[in-house]
């Protein structure tokens, strides 16, 4: 029950940002999104979509593994975040080993994959590291650009990452960071 509040919570801010973003940025339909989690708890809210398929929330498929998937499929802004309990990094890791684990990763899904320099970041009052990925998906040779951030709170790991399309990282940047930086883990 705790672990589910946490996700609705993260759910809510992510589904919250996006309601703004898209109520400042459109003029379209409204249409209702619902959120649901786990424990069956149901949130919905009302936003401003260009069309009434814009925005799918937590589509867990855009990532296997993924506890939320957000994605705005006309835009090509995509969000997902992934759990991992430190014990399975090991008693004494950090994120420093997290990290490196999300890396291996995404070396396995992407074909030349380039990191960015890697900063300190606290997001959430989660301490972390934060890099810029690009690479081409080695499924279908497309070009991605990933907003990666591995966090650490008391108990678990988190990868809270944005992506987008290579041609649209410019455009999108600001709007997934916007979302990330929303990312809060609750008790």
């Amino acid at each position: 029950m705790k672990h589910a509040k946490k996700i609705i919570s993260v759910i809510f801010a992510i589904m919250l940002f996006f309601s703004i973003v898209l109520q400042l940025t459109s003029c379209g339909k409204s249409s209702s999104v619902t959120t649901t989690s786990s424990t069956a708890k149901t949130t919905s809210i009302t936003i401003k979509t260009t069309t009434t398929s814009q925005l799918s929330n937590n589509d867990t498929a855009l990532y296997p593994g993924a506890v939320i998937g957000v994605a705005n499929d006309a835009n090509s802004e995509y969000i997902i975040i992934t759990k991992k309990p430190k014990s399975d990094i090991g008693t004494n890791s950090s994120v420093d080993d997290y990290m490196k684990v999300v890396k291996s990763v995404f070396g396995s899904i992407l074909s030349n994959p380039v990191w960015g320099q890697t900063t300190n970041v606290t997001i959430g009052g989660c301490k972390g590291l934060s890099a810029q990925l690009s690479g081409t998906k080695k499924s279908d040779g497309s070009s991605w650009v990933y907003f990666v951030n591995a966090l650490a709170s008391k108990d678990y790991y988190y990868n809270v990452c944005g992506y987008t399309t290579g041609s649209k990282a410019d455009t999108n940047k600001t709007i997934i960071e916007n979302i990330i930086n929303s990312f809060k883990e609750t008790n």
